[in-house]
C-alpha cells in the first residue's frame, strides 16, 4: 500500500501567488494541496478543519497578519508543521518566526524550483532552517539565467535598503495589524530600543498606552482608501516621555489592495514643549495683571462696556468685579464729559492712532473724583479684527500738588533751554507765531532770534505742506489731544532741508485757558540716514531668510518625492519579476503535463506582469530622458487617429474584458515623433482602465489648428483634493497604486510637442470627468 503523501495548505492574500505555488506543489508529485485560504484567520479556520501536515504562511495580510496566527494554527493543529513564506527581507524576522515555533522560513523571492523538496524536508522532521542555511543548488544554463536576474534585482533591493538603514528620519515597515517587520537607526533612537531587536515588537506596544490609535489609524487604511494617516503620542523613555508625530502610508499593489505599512516617526518634543510653554505665559501674564494693585488695568468691549477687572481697579475706583462687568465705562467721568461725548471719542482716537493717552478728573463709586493718568490701547487679534481696548488708569492725585513746585521752577527751566543747542525749543502763541527762540533754535534753523519772533512758524515747512495747511493742521492736533508728534522734512535759512522730529504741545494756565504751544525740533538726519540703512539691511535679510526657506521647502519635498518612489519601484518590482521568472520555468519544464486551464491562467500572468514591467520601464526612461533634458523627437506628419486606434488594440489585447471604443470625426494630422505620442495614449489608456471603470470613450477630434484626444470612463472621477497636482511626478490618485509617473509623462510629452495635457471637471453628461490632450495641427 504506497504512503500518504504529506498535505499542505497555502494561506497568501494574492491570488496570482497562491495559484502558481499551487500548481508548483501539485506538479512536484511529493505533496498534496489540501486547501488554500487569503488571511490569517482562514489559516487558523483551515488548520483546524484539515489537520494539515505542513501550512505555507504568508506574513503580511489583512485582518490577521503571519505572525498574529502562527499561535492559533498551532493551537488547533499541534501536528502542522508551519512554514513562514513572505516577501520580507529575513532581518530578525526569521529568528522570530523559528522562536515562536515556525519549522522554517521561506522568502518568496527563492528559488521555486526547490519549494516542494524544502516542504517535504520539513514535513520529514528537519530542524528549523532560514534560507541563508541552505547549500547552494547547482546551476542549470536556465539557472545560470535565473541567477542573473536574482542577482539584478538584488542589487536593486540593497540599494533600497542602504538608503532606509541610513535615512535621517525614523522609518519602519509594519504589517497590516501593527506588527514591526524593519526599522531603520533612525527609529530605534526615537523610541530608543536597538533597532535590530524591534522585529515582530507590535508597534502599539510603544505607544505608551496609545495602541487605540494606532488601531483606529490600521483600519481606516485596510477598510478606506486612505492617502495618509498621522498619528501623535507618546513614547515612554528613560527620563521623560517623549512625544512623536507618526505618519503611516500604505503600500498597495496594483488592486489597490493593502500588502503593508510604511510608517515616518518624527520628535515634536520640543514644538509641543514650545507651544505649553506659550499658554503657560499667557496665564501666568493673566494672574500677574489680576495682582496688580497700584493701576487700574481692565478690558473694554469694541463698545466701551467693561469686561474684566483686577484688583487695582477695584481698589482705585471703588467697584467690585460683579458690579461693574457688563457696564460702559463712562460711569468714571463725570457728566460734563458724559454729556460732551468725552469718554467716546477717547476710544475713536485710540482706535485711529492705535493708543489714547491723557490726564485729568475721574469719579470713584463713592462719587469722589480723583487726577487720573490714563493709556487706552486698541487690541486686534492675528487676523486683525479689533477685539476691544486695554485701559490703564493710575491715581495720580497726589502728584499735583507737587505743580505749584514745578511752576515756580518755570522760569529755571526757561533759562536752561535758551542755553540749549542741541533742541530748537521755542514757543508759539494760540495761533503759531514764534514768540521765543532759544540757542538751539538758531543753530538748527539758522535765524537770529529779531529775524524769527513774530513770523508764523509755517516758514520751517516746506512749500508742498504750507500750500496744504499742514502747519495749522499739527497745532488743531496738539490743540485737540493736548500735543502732536511727527518726523518729517523742514527747511532752515538758507533754504537747505533736514529731517526733524518734532513735538507741538499745547499750553494752558493754571485755569485752563489756552496760552499757547511749546514746539521741540531735532535735527535727526544722520539718524534716519542711519535708519534707512537699517530697514534696507533688514528687507534684505528677510528676503535671504524667505528665499533659504524655499529652498528648505523644496529640499524636504524632494525627499519626501524620493522616498514615496523607491517604496513604490520597490514594490512595482517585486511581485511581476517573481511571477514572470516562476511561470516561465514552470511552463518550460511542465507544458505538456499543465492542464489548458492552467496554461491560460499562468500565461495571462505573465502576460499581465510583463505589460507592468514593460510600462514601469518605459516611465522611468521617459522620466529621465525629461530631467536630463534629453528627450529627442523625431517629428513627422502622423495620422492621429492611427495612433490613438494602435492604443486602443494594445490596451484591448492588455485587458480583454474591458470595453474600449474610438470615436473619430475625421482623420486629424498633426506634426509628431509617433512613438512618444503612442506612449502617451497608452498612459491615458492605462489610467483609465486601472484608476477607472469600464466602457471607456476615445474621442478625436479637431478645433481650428488644434487636435484633440479626449479619453472618458465611467469611474469614479478624480478627487478634488488631488486634481491640483494630478499631472506632478509622483502624484497618485489612490494612495501607492502605480508609479505616479504616468500623467506626469503624459503632460510633459504633449508640451514637448508644443500641446498640454488637462483634466476636465466632472459634468452631469460626463460624471468621471475627462481627460484632454491637445496637439498642434500638422
Amino acid at each position: 500500500m504506497a504512503t500518504p503523501r504529506p498535505t499542505v495548505v497555502v494561506i497568501d492574500d494574492a491570488p496570482e501567488v497562491r495559484a502558481l505555488v499551487k500548481t508548483r506543489l501539485r506538479l512536484s508529485g511529493l505533496l498534496d494541496v489540501v486547501a488554500d485560504g487569503a488571511d490569517g484567520t482562514e489559516a487558523i479556520s483551515l488548520a483546524h478543519l484539515h489537520q494539515p501536515t505542513l501550512m505555507l504562511l504568508d506574513m503580511s495580510m489583512p485582518s490577521m497578519d503571519g505572525i498574529d496566527a502562527l499561535n492559533g494554527v498551532l493551537a488547533v493543529s499541534p501536528d502542522t508543521r508551519v512554514v513562514v513564506f513572505t516577501g520580507f527581507d529575513a532581518d530578525g524576522l526569521g529568528d522570530l518566526a523559528i522562536d515562536m515555533g515556525a519549522a522554517g522560513f521561506f522568502q518568496k523571492s527563492d528559488d521555486l524550483d526547490t519549494l516542494a523538496e524544502r516542504l517535504l524536508a520539513v514535513a520529514q522532521g528537519e530542524p528549523p532552517r532560514l534560507p541563508a542555511d541552505l547549500p547552494p543548488r547547482p546551476q542549470t544554463a536556465t539557472g545560470d539565467r535565473s541567477s542573473h536576474d536574482r542577482a539584478v534585482l538584488n542589487e536593486h533591493l540593497e540599494r533600497f535598503r542602504e538608503v532606509f538603514d541610513e535615512a535621517a528620519i525614523g522609518m519602519a515597515t509594519l504589517t497590516l495589524t501593527g506588527g514591526i517587520v524593519r526599522a531603520n537607526r533612525a527609529f530605534g533612537s526615537l523610541v530608543q530600543h536597538p533597532h535590530e531587536d524591534l522585529a515582530g515588537v507590535d508597534y502599539a506596544a510603544l505607544m505608551a498606552g496609545q495602541g487605540a490609535l494606532l488601531d483606529d489609524a490600521l483600519e481606516q487604511i485596510n477598510k478606506e482608501a486612505v492617502e495618509l494617516i498621522q498619528v501623535e503620542h507618546l513614547v515612554p523613555a528613560a527620563r521623560s516621555s517623549r512625544r512623536v508625530l507618526a505618519t503611516l502610508a500604505p503600500v498597495r499593489d496594483s488592486s489597490g489592495q493593502a500588502l503593508y505599512v510604511f510608517l515616518q516617526l518624527r520628535d515634536i518634543t520640543e514644538q509641543r514643549a514650545a507651544e505649553d510653554e506659550l499658554r503657560s505665559s499667557e496665564e501666568r501674564f493673566r494672574l500677574l495683571v489680576e495682582a496688580v494693585e497700584d493701576y487700574a488695568i481692565f478690558m473694554l468691549s469694541p463698545d466701551g462696556i467693561v469686561s474684566s477687572w483686577n484688583a487695582g481697579a477695584e481698589r482705585t475706583k471703588g467697584y467690585q468685579a460683579d458690579e461693574i462687568i457688563g457696564r460702559h465705562f463712562r460711569t468714571f467721568y463725570d457728566e460734563q464729559l458724559q454729556r460732551s461725548g468725552h469718554p467716546e471719542r477717547e476710544l475713536e482716537m485710540a482706535l485711529r492712532d492705535g493708543q489714547y493717552s491723557e490726564e485729568g478728573w475721574r469719579v470713584r463709586k463713592d462719587g469722589s473724583k480723583f487726577w487720573a493718568n490714563v493709556l487706552i490701547t486698541a487690541l486686534f487679534d492675528s487676523g486683525g479684527n479689533h477685539v476691544g481696548f486695554s485701559k490703564v488708569t493710575r491715581d495720580i492725585t497726589p502728584s499735583r500738588a507737587a505743580q505749584e513746585s514745578l511752576r515756580q521752577s518755570e522760569e529755571r527751566f526757561r533759562l536752561i533751554v535758551d542755553a540749549v543747542r542741541d533742541y530748537a525749543i521755542f514757543m508759539l502763541d494760540p495761533t503759531g507765531h514764534i514768540a521765543s527762540w532759544n540757542a538751539g533754535a538758531q543753530r538748527t534753523k539758522g535765524y537770529t532770534a529779531p529775524e524769527i519772533v513774530g513770523q508764523h512758524f509755517r516758514v520751517f515747512y516746506p512749500p508742498e505742506l504750507q500750500e496744504s495747511r499742514h502747519p495749522e493742521h499739527e497745532l488743531e492736533l496738539a490743540l485737540r489731544d493736548g500735543s502732536y508728534s511727527e518726523e518729517g522734512w523742514r527747511v532752515r535759512k538758507d533754504g537747505t532741508r533736514f529731517w526733524a522730529h518734532v513735538t507741538i504741545t499745547a499750553v494752558f494756565n493754571e485755569v485752563g485757558d489756552h496760552l499757547g504751544f511749546s514746539k521741540v525740533t531735532r535735527d535727526t538726519t544722520a539718524q534716519r540716514i542711519a535708519e534707512q540703512e537699517r530697514e534696507q539691511a533688514s528687507k534684505e535679510l528677510a528676503e535671504a531668510n524667505t528665499t533659504l526657506k524655499s529652498l528648505n521647502s523644496q529640499l524636504q519635498h524632494a525627499a519626501s518625492d524620493q522616498s514615496q518612489f523607491l517604496a513604490v519601484t520597490a514594490h512595482e518590482l517585486r511581485t511581476p519579476v517573481a511571477v514572470l521568472g516562476g511561470t516561465a520555468n514552470l511552463l518550460a519544464k511542465h507544458w505538456s503535463e499543465l492542464g489548458e486551464s492552467e496554461r491560460q491562467t499562468l500565461l495571462e500572468g505573465m502576460t499581465s506582469s510583463a505589460g507592468r514591467l514593460q510600462r514601469l520601464l518605459s516611465d522611468l526612461l521617459t522620466a529621465s530622458k525629461l530631467d536630463a533634458s534629453a528627450l529627442r523627437l523625431e517629428l513627422a506628419p502622423t495620422s492621429l487617429t492611427q495612433v490613438v486606434t494602435v492604443a486602443v488594440q494594445s490596451a484591448r489585447r492588455t485587458a480583454p474584458d474591458a470595453d474600449i471604443t474610438v470615436t473619430p470625426h475625421e482623420d486629424v494630422i498633426v506634426n509628431a515623433d509617433a512613438a512618444r505620442l503612442a506612449q502617451a495614449m497608452d498612459n491615458l489608456l492605462e489610467n483609465a482602465l486601472r484608476h477607472g471603470r469600464s466602457p471607456v470613450c476615445v474621442e478625436v477630434d479637431r478645433q481650428g489648428d488644434v487636435a484633440r484626444v479626449r479619453v472618458i470612463d465611467r469611474g469614479p472621477g478624480v478627487r478634488a483634493d488631488v486634481r491640483p497636482r494630478l499631472f506632478e511626478r509622483f502624484a497618485t490618485g489612490d494612495e501607492i497604486s502605480g508609479t505616479g509617473l504616468g500623467l506626469f509623462i503624459v503632460r510633459e510629452l504633449a508640451r514637448a510637442h508644443g500641446g498640454d495635457a488637462d483634466y476636465e471637471d466632472p459634468t452631469p453628461e460626463r460624471p468621471a470627468g475627462a481627460f484632454l490632450l491637445t496637439l498642434p495641427t500638422a
